[in-house]
């Protein structure tokens, strides 16, 4: 079985002077969870109060390929 190589995703919430509310991160979580996305890290922003989470998912060779190569059928 292929295991392929990591997708990464940065998505930052909340912003210098307001940090994220607990029911946005926990709703934009499910949203990339639903969507095959696990949370990698989560990291304050330094100097705000904004968090930055990076996420990943798993995407294989052909799936790779598929988009380094658009326009030939697979």
């Amino acid at each position: 079985m292929d295991q392929g190589a990591w997708e990464y995703r940065v998505e930052t919430f909340g912003s210098w002077i307001r940090s994220p509310k607990d029911g946005q991160l926990a709703e934009a979580l499910n949203e990339l969870g639903e969507d095959g996305w696990e949370l990698s890290s989560a990291l304050p922003r330094e100097g705000s109060q904004a968090l930055t989470l990076i996420v990943r998912r798993r995407v294989t060779r052909v799936e790779r390929r598929r988009r380094t190569r658009p326009g030939e059928t697979w």
